[in-house]
């Protein structure tokens, strides 16, 4: 069993939840949206004004949402990494010594266009392991005109929904071993971000349901091996209602309990940390390379002095 002083520091080091993402969504909206509009200029150094207001916003977005802490449940670092994602490659990478053949990036951040020409927008046959960003935006696009239109039956969205997960395990923000729950919720969450829209309120679980998912928690402390392990798949296999009730779970005084749950709400879980980055504007950047130094004439060497025989 864990001690009560124990317990505490556990809950102590899990600071961000989804109430703190909840207080912070709009400032994450925001960040979103700077990152999207940002047209920085042909001229424009690496430390442009309005490159610098897109940082900052960011900053803001990220301190409101607690999310600068090393550790963490998974989801608010999941939004994090996505933000952070779609801002790659917005800065131009330059050297302060213009003699040292250094490649200077000039940005220019074409975008394919979307519907009607429109620019900004994205190519929806974009494959997904090509331009998984891309890929992702387009479907989510695609999964709302679907559900302005009366359209989103489940045979309409499947496509569209199956793209828009591979996309997401192809940057990073899930993998095979995130629990399906979170898997879930992300997707949710990350919807409503990239279409600017308010915070997506959890799924909440009916009086039976948070009946049997507490029972499971209890179970997580039963002195047989089995039983924790079959309450642990049954909770793996919950839906995205029970994460409100697992996290209630991290205070328990046991630590087997504790410890799965943190496991269940993905704490420590990083998968973007696995995936190498890659920015949505690769290939369409303009590399130019400073002149060289001009040459400094050549010194003639001293002549040799003969020694006398």
């Amino acid at each position: 069993m864990m001690t009560l002083a124990a317990a505490a520091l556990l809950v102590a080091i899990v600071p961000q939840d989804e109430a703190r993402l909840k207080e912070s969504w709009p400032k994450l909206v925001e960040a979103w949206k700077g990152v999207e509009e940002y047209k920085p200029a042909p001229d424009a150094g690496p430390l442009d004004d309005e490159y610098l207001k897109v940082v900052a916003k960011m900053n803001g977005a990220f301190e409101a949402a607690g999310v600068y802490a090393a550790e963490g449940e998974y989801l608010p670092h999941a939004v994090k990494a996505f933000i952070k994602c779609r801002g790659r490659g917005l800065s131009a990478a330059g050297s302060s010594d213009p003699w040292n053949r250094t490649v200077i990036v000039r940005r220019k951040l074409v975008r394919m266009a979307g519907a009607g020409g429109a620019p900004g927008g994205f190519d929806s046959g974009a494959p997904a392991d090509s331009d998984p960003m891309g890929a992702l935006l387009a479907s989510l696009k695609k999964l709302q005109t679907l559900k302005d239109g009366g359209l989103d039956d489940e045979e309409n969205v499947q496509d569209e929904l199956s793209t828009a997960r591979k996309s997401l395990k192809a940057i990073g923000i899930t993998a095979d071993n995130t629990p399906p729950a979170l898997r879930r919720r992300v997707l949710h969450l990350i919807r409503a971000l990239a279409l600017g829209e308010g915070y997506p309120e959890p799924a909440v679980a009916t009086e039976e349901q948070a009946k049997q998912i507490r029972a499971q928690i209890g179970e997580l402390a039963h002195e047989s091996i089995e039983n924790r392990e079959k309450a642990m798949k049954e909770l793996l296999r919950a839906g995205e209602g029970s994460l409100a009730i697992v996290r209630e779970a991290l205070k328990s005084t046991d630590a087997e309990v504790a410890s799965r749950a943190r496991q269940l709400l993905g704490v420590g879980h990083a998968p973007w940390k696995n995936v190498t980055p890659r920015s949505d504007y690769e290939g369409v950047l303009e590399f130019h390379v400073a002149p060289a130094a001009p040459a400094a004439p050549a010194v003639p060497a001293p002549p040799k002095e003969e020694k006398p025989k």
